[in-house]
This record gives structure tokens, sequence and C-alpha cells, in this order.
């Protein structure tokens, strides 16, 4: 039985390691706060919420970093100053009794300026989601507005 074991365990580290979903090293000042609120709406369904981080370089290229699992809760982030950061904001969501999953996404470019802290409202609530973020500084919080990658200028 121990073999078993042995290859089933085998078979998850190499499933998991080929899904190319890694973790975001989050090293950097932790200038990204999220608070995150997800309710499926039942008891039969689920949802889980991550967001996927990319670095713009100069031409507009996309650079995956890693992925930050969200959950119910406040979660701190450092993302780079002064550079363009593309951020996937992913819920998936499953039924039990219907046996069906389905996910959608909400994309935005935040460039941090250095020294402000951004706090960003993650929700998914009944099958409705939202994203808003603020920028704090001396001059106190405001919104930052939503903008796409497409809006990028490349050098």
């Amino acid at each position: 039985m121990n073999g078993w074991n042995a290859i089933f365990a085998l078979a998850v580290l190499m499933l998991t390691g080929c899904s190319g979903i890694k973790p975001y090293p989050n090293e950097l000042e932790k200038n990204l706060y999220l608070t995150v609120k997800v309710e499926s709406g039942s008891m039969f369904s689920s949802v889980k919420a991550s967001v996927d981080i990319y670095r713009v370089d100069l031409n507009c290229q996309t650079h995956y970093q890693g992925t930050v699992n969200l959950n119910n809760e406040t979660a701190k982030v450092g993302i780079p100053a002064s550079r363009p950061s593309y951020l996937v904001f992913n819920f998936s969501s499953s039924s039990f009794l219907a046996n069906s999953s389905g996910s959608i996404n909400y994309e935005t470019v935040l460039t941090p300026r250095a020294g402000h802290i951004y706090d960003a409202e993650v929700n998914y609530v009944d099958d409705l989601y939202n994203v808003t973020t603020f920028e704090r500084g001396k001059r106190g919080r405001h919104q930052v507005e939503d903008r796409s990658l497409s809006d990028c200028k490349g050098g």
C-alpha cells in the first residue's frame, strides 16, 4: 500500500508543478492591501479568488510573476513602485448540485507611486464581482482609475 501512496503523491506533485501557477514571491515592501469578501450565495457552491501579478516591460509585454490566493481577509502584497504591474483577479466558482464550474477575471494595470499605499476592495457576492482600488498618501485617499493593458504605450 505504501507504494500506491507514493505514486499518488508523485502524480499530485507532477500535476500541480505543471499547472503553471507559482506563488508570488511577495518580497518587496507591502504597498497593496487587498480586502477580500467572497460569498457564493449557496451552501452547495463555492468561490475561490486569486490575483495573478505580471510585470509590464517597456514594450507592453507581460511577464508572469506569480499568484496570490485570496481568502475572506486582508492580504498584503508588495509590487514594484514606479513600474506598471498587470493585475488579473480570478474568481472561480463551482456548484456541487449542478455539477458546473466557471470563472471570470477582472484586469487592471496599476503603477504604484513610491511612498503610497494602495487599497483594493475585492468582492464576489452572489455572482456579482467588483474590484475598486484606492491610493493613500499625504493628501488623503482617492479612487484609482482602472487602466487596461491595451492603453499601454510601448517604447
